[in-house]
């Protein structure tokens, strides 16, 4: 770790060198993390933190009194969340994601995280979803995310869509791929009928077990 020092006062750095085209500026842990492309020559970085200085300085002391340490469950694991001041941005390193926020509502933070990974995490399982359905000539439907606090889904007849909680992402990802099924489900059966569960039971056929832990999870 390195610092750069003016008029008597110092910001401790790292620089991280990645394929990208900008140069960002972030604070963790009392540390500016620079990422920056392996073209872009230390003198340029330096000179820029000399011309900003002032503002970099500042947002440094800010970064320093905002952290907070704390705990975020995701798909199913938990994870160490350590939140610095800045502009919303985060990284997931093993077990600890690193985040930048300018609000101190930690709630808040955390399902913006959700959301963000439940999206990512449906980019991966949605082929295998959408397999399943088109053999039973069920199409793709419009999918949209959003903290629920009573349920875990829905699926909406007049709109033809589907809404997921966001909250899923603090569960294994067994329980998205349920959830999908169970709200595509809805679209051939609208209630929760005999004919509904054996559809169910085709596209998923140990859905039961799912059901039931979901049943006793409380959406916080």
């Amino acid at each position: 770790m390195e610092k750069y020092e003016k008029n008597g006062r110092s910001i401790p750095y790292q620089i991280q060198r990645k394929q990208i085209k900008n140069t960002y500026f972030r604070y963790r842990n009392g540390v500016m993390h620079i990422t920056a492309n392996p073209k872009t020559k230390i003198e340029q970085i330096l000179s820029f933190m000399d011309d900003k200085f002032e503002q970099f300085y500042e947002k440094y002391e800010k970064s320093k009194q905002m952290e907070l340490d704390t705990e975020i469950m995701l798909w199913g694991k938990p994870h160490r969340l350590i939140k610095s001041y800045g502009k919303f941005n985060y990284d997931i390193l093993g077990n600890t994601i690193y985040v930048d926020s300018k609000s101190d509502d930690i709630v808040k933070i955390k399902r913006e995280i959700y959301k963000i990974e439940l999206q990512k995490k449906l980019e991966k399982v949605l082929d295998t979803v959408h397999h399943t359905l088109g053999i039973h000539g069920i199409h793709p439907l419009p999918i949209k995310l959003k903290y629920l606090k009573s349920k875990f889904g829905s699926y909406h007849k007049k709109n033809h869509e589907i809404t997921l909680n966001t909250f899923l992402s603090r569960l294994d990802e067994i329980y998205l791929i349920y959830v999908l099924y169970h709200e595509y489900a809805h679209v051939i059966v609208f209630n929760h009928s005999k004919d509904f569960y054996n559809l169910l039971k085709e596209f998923m056929p140990n859905h039961r077990q799912y059901q039931k832990d979901l049943k006793k999870i409380a959406i916080l």
